[in-house]
């Protein structure tokens, strides 16, 4: 268990994420923002298994994997057309 360690690498995620989500969208390309935007999303799952005792590798190998699928999913859905903040 490793808190300030986990708290780091949840704000470096976010802050790749809130770059990736706002000002980098408009200037590259899709398959580049969903890279970036699994980066992030992988990088918070990280930084919350850290701030955990006693995690085992299912959680080490699931928990990134998903968060590194669902964070693109989640800005493609939020910023597509007729979406809630589509610009």
């Amino acid at each position: 268990m490793h808190p300030t360690a986990g708290i780091a690498v949840i704000v470096v995620g976010s802050a790749l994420a809130l770059l990736t989500g706002g000002w980098l969208r408009a200037t590259l390309p899709p398959l580049a923002i969903d890279g970036l935007m699994a980066l992030s999303g992988a990088t918070i799952a990280v930084g919350g298994l850290l701030m955990l005792e006693d995690v085992n590798a299912a959680s080490w190998i699931a928990g990134p994997a998903m968060l590194a699928v669902i964070a693109p999913l989640n800005v493609r859905a939020l910023f597509a057309r007729g979406g809630p903040f589509r610009t």
